[in-house]
């Protein structure tokens, strides 16, 4: 059961829909070869801003959570895949929000 999740909001920069798709991808299949277990998904607004995003990232254990924030941190290979995602965003535009099931 999810009970943890870190969702990350932005938006996409004109025209680089393709390369946040391609870098989201490679940062994604990065995390699951260093053993971070979460389910992904990646969300696409229909109302409001239209290149307005979320990933999501569910964690089931606080543990899971702590891992990839500690990948986040000390893995260079990491940090440059994640620096493509946001090199595709609207700079200034993306934040991180973290929340914890509660029902």
């Amino acid at each position: 059961m999810t009970l943890y999740r870190r969702v990350l909001t932005g938006q996409v920069a004109p025209g680089e829909h393709g390369k946040f798709l391609a870098a989201v991808e490679a940062a994604l299949d990065y995390q699951v070869q260093r053993g971070i277990q979460a389910q992904y998904s990646v969300w696409d607004s229909l109302t409001g801003n239209a290149s307005e995003v979320e990933i999501i990232s569910e964690f089931e254990s606080l543990t899971e959570l702590d891992q990839f924030e500690e990948l986040s941190s000390q893995d260079q290979e990491f940090a440059t895949l994640r620096s493509r995602v946001m090199q595709s965003m609207v700079f200034g535009s993306a934040s991180v929000q973290l929340y914890r099931r509660m029902v």
